[in-house]
């Protein structure tokens, strides 16, 4: 068991038949010989969905997740480590369902208890995930009422118990626009077919909502803004300044960190990647001193009125367009310093 893809093998400290003692915690460890029979499949009663009659079952290929199975008519996942019923509940729960049935390739049956332990979905091919599709999703979702306000120190706080966990010496913390929303965490691959949250996610955090643009990284950006309209993907949601897609960047890939962590495998793609950050905080640091020439030219701008109201000075015309000046250059710098959200790092 301990070679198999699914076995968290960086992080295992102690098991037996039914938990797993991790460095991060303890989990569930879910694990019958007889999925590989077809009488297994046909004596479950504690099921949802249409469970379908299963005739032949052929192991097609593992990962993270645990198992896929050909099992005939449908393909299933047996998630041997469960990590929590994100996919089920897209199903059993008719408001969200409705809200994400149009987007989604869903689960048509499956086991929870109350952690989704199999899940069976359709043989044909999953849609592509796309930034078009699934702007589509979080635009559904929004409009039916699964959306919630900016939680940037939610989603801070989140970042710092992963950096804090890998020891990562990074360190980056946004200022979200309000425009940067919540929604429900829905895990896609390479398709629009849900699939079960990562265990490093499951193990180190408790993630109801993520932002929307979070989703967005890697896709089309064009395409999702296209979608999910201008409120939540003007240039005040993306651009570095206010976090952005490169703080979201940031988000996933801090992630996929800890998950190559929890099963020993080779980061050195996100190290180099995760290397870059002091660098561009170095640059935020840069535009962020710039910026406080604002204020201090306003300040001083006022400060001048007053003394040539007292008597202080003649006229405050002149110190006024010297500091409304030095405002508008301050505010220029700071837009020329800024990072480009469009490139990455």
């Amino acid at each position: 068991m301990e070679d198999r893809p699914w076995w968290p093998r960086g992080i295992v400290q102690n098991h037996d038949e039914s938990e797993i003692i991790t460095s991060w915690g303890t989990t569930l460890l879910w694990l019958d010989d007889g999925i590989h029979e077809a009488s297994w499949w046909n004596s479950k009663e504690s099921t949802w969905g249409d469970w379908p009659e299963v005739e032949s079952v052929t192991l097609l290929s593992e990962d993270h997740h645990g198992m896929w199975i050909d099992i005939g008519t449908h393909i299933a996942l047996v998630i041997p480590i469960p990590t929590g019923n994100h996919c089920s509940r897209l199903v059993r729960n008719n408001k969200l369902n409705d809200a994400v049935k149009d987007y989604l390739d869903l689960p048509i049956a499956g086991i929870s208890d109350p952690e989704d332990r199999v899940l069976i979905y359709s043989k044909n091919d999953a849609l592509e995930k796309t930034g078009e599709r699934v702007g589509e999703l979080h635009s559904s979702l929004i409009d039916s009422g699964f959306s919630t306000p900016n939680n940037q120190k939610g989603w801070n706080a989140r970042l710092k118990i992963v950096e804090d966990r890998l020891k990562t010496n990074t360190l980056w913390r946004a200022a979200h626009n309000n425009g940067t929303v919540g929604v429900p965490r829905i895990h896609l691959g390479a398709t629009m077919r849900p699939l079960p949250i990562p265990l490093s996610e499951s193990l180190l955090l408790d993630d109801a909502q993520l932002p929307a643009l979070r989703g967005a990284v890697g896709l089309s950006l064009e395409g999702w803004s296209r979608t999910i309209g201008p409120r939540y993907s003007n240039r005040n949601v993306m651009r570095t300044s206010t976090g952005g897609i490169a703080h979201m960047r940031y988000d996933v890939m801090l992630m996929a960190k800890a998950e190559s962590f929890a099963f020993a495998e080779d980061s050195s793609v996100i190290d180099a990647y995760l290397s870059k950050v002091d660098r561009l905080q170095a640059k935020l640091g840069t535009m962020r001193l710039v910026r406080m020439g604002i204020p201090f030219s306003l300040a001083c701008g006022v400060v001048g009125v007053m003394l040539e109201r007292i008597g202080e000075i003649s006229s405050a015309n002149t110190p006024l367009l010297i500091f409304v000046g030095i405002a508008m250059a301050s505010k220029i710098v700071h837009d020329l310093v800024e990072p480009d959200w469009r490139q990455e790092f």
